[in-house]
């Protein structure tokens, strides 16, 4: 229950933040995402503050684990990538096709548990309605009969149509600011650290839920 509590102190604090700088933008716009939502319109009509507060928060909330989850297997994978990581450090141009690639093999949400409408058999298996179904995004990424040697990253894979980001009426309303943040996050810290190694791989340590490295440790030469 104590839990319960501090979750739910820290998101009315995290919403009465969000809901100040709403305030703020609506006075005084800025060129930024913030001030789109809290100068939005549906039909001519400015939408409510509280409507705005709910959408900026739930976009604050999107990418909290999520990303820096992305981030974490990116920088371990490039860590003992030299190969990759000094293409990147030399032709940032191909830092796209990389940020797709990294969704791709490492998807913070790796798993997605839906239910069925109808009766189906599907590759042998009943599933009735209502039944309960979990699909695993991870290995639908790796499927060879959509993409070429699945395993390997390849920043030039022509076609990736990965599922990372859902699909359909449930697609990541997040997806276009995640592969910006990464892109900016790849080019911004190899301007800075070009060559870097895992300090110590047995330190290594995970999370799930949102599958991520809680503790990664790197070093570098100054």
């Amino acid at each position: 229950m104590h839990d319960v509590s501090q979750r739910q102190s820290a998101w009315a604090q995290i919403r009465a933040i969000v809901r100040s700088e709403l305030e703020q933008r609506r006075g005084a716009p800025r060129d930024d995402m913030l001030s789109g939502i809290a100068n939005g319109q549906i039909d001519g009509d400015l939408v409510s503050l509280d409507v705005a507060t709910n959408l900026a928060s739930t976009v604050f909330l999107g990418g909290l684990d999520t990303l820096p989850s992305n981030i974490g297997w990116t920088l371990r994978y490039l860590a003992e990538h030299p190969e990759d990581r000094r293409r990147i450090v030399e032709d940032p141009s191909c830092i796209p096709g990389a940020v797709e690639e990294f969704f791709r093999r490492f998807p913070s949400v790796t798993m997605n548990p839906c239910r069925a409408t109808r009766d189906v058999e599907f590759h042998g298996a009943s599933i009735k309605a209502g039944d309960a179904v979990m699909s695993v995004i991870f290995l639908a990424n790796c499927d060879s009969q959509m993409f070429d040697d699945p395993l390997t990253l390849d920043f030039d894979r022509k076609s990736n149509k990965h599922l990372s980001f859902a699909a359909g009426s449930h697609r990541c309303l997040g997806s276009h600011l995640a592969r910006h943040e990464l892109a900016v996050g790849l080019q911004e810290w190899h301007a800075a650290i070009p060559d870097y190694r895992v300090a110590d791989r047995d330190k290594l340590t995970y999370y799930h839920g949102v599958a991520g490295i809680h503790h990664l440790s790197l070093e570098w030469d100054v």
